[in-house]
Formats: C-alpha cells, structure tokens, sequence
C-alpha cells in the first residue's frame, strides 16, 4: 500500500521539526525567567509574564522543568519575534548589544573631546535625559583625562548612557 503523495502547499511540519521548535520556545522561556523584573515587564503578555515570574520561585527541578514547558505552550500560543528581540537586545553575545555597546562608547568618547555634536544626538535619541546630571559627567570626565586621574567619571558617563539606552 502506498501512501499517496500531499500535493497540497499547507504540508503539516513534521513531529521532529514540533520538537524543535518546542525545544527553542523553552530555551527561550528558560531565558526569560533570566531577566530582571524591568526587562520582564517589557513583554507585552500577561499570561507569560505571571508564568515567568511564578518559575522563578520554584527551585526544584521537575516542577521547574513542567513550568517552562507550560511557558514554552503559552509562547507557542502567541508571536515570539518582540520577546526575542529584548532578549537579543540584553544578550552580551548577541550583534544588537555589540552594535549598541559600541554606539554608547562612541557617544562617550565624542562627548568628552567636546564634542557638541554627540552632546545634541544624545538628547535627540533620549529626550528624558537628565540634561543637568549628563553635563555634570561630561566635565568631571573631561577634567579626570586632562589631569590623567582614575576614569571614575568616565566610566560613569558610559554607565549614566547605558542606563538611559535601557529606559
């Protein structure tokens, strides 16, 4: 007896590609109980976010195990593709964080040659910027590499930049 051939072009994926792709909505569930509380309320689902939260608290390993797989069946349920982008957006290995790493660096460097140009892209890119406070590190780093003192204000300058890239 052979099977006749499914000509049609909504074809069913397979029973192993499922498990594939179930595995990845868990790795990604198993990311999200990662991140923290202010990362988390980014994700737009309710169910998702209570889910997440409650697997944070479970410790023992088969009852951790079935809650990310019922995270795994909510993101199922639902488009994935904002969730990873805060995940990738997060993730030190990733290319948007590299890209984004070296930008906030750019910035700070240009600003503490003085810059005026990277002082206004700053506060165009984020208009709730602490003017007063981004200024105030801009002229502390500016006077430590002049005496050639610690980098603390340089350092947070990139730290006051990074903050305001995560808001």
């Amino acid at each position: 007896m052979n099977k006749p051939i499914n000509t049609d072009s909504n074809i069913q994926p397979s029973k192993s590609q499922k498990k594939r792709d179930m595995d990845g909505l868990k790795e990604l569930g198993d990311r999200l109980t990662e991140l923290s509380p202010d990362h988390l309320a980014k994700v737009d689902n309710d169910q998702v976010r209570e889910a997440v939260e409650a697997a944070r608290k479970i410790t023992k390993g088969n009852a951790r195990k079935r809650q990310i797989q019922y995270i795994a069946k909510l993101l199922s349920r639902i488009d994935v593709d904002p969730i990873r982008n805060i995940i990738e957006a997060l993730d030190a290995s990733s290319a948007a964080y590299i890209q984004k790493f070296h930008q906030l660096e750019s910035w700070r460097e240009r600003l503490v040659d003085g810059d005026s140009e990277a002082l206004s892209e700053v506060l165009d890119t984020f208009p709730h910027a602490d003017r007063q406070q981004l200024r105030h590190l801009v002229r502390k780093a500016c006077d430590e590499r002049e005496t050639g003192q610690q980098t603390t204000h340089f350092r947070r300058l990139f730290q006051f930049l990074k903050a305001l890239s995560e808001e």
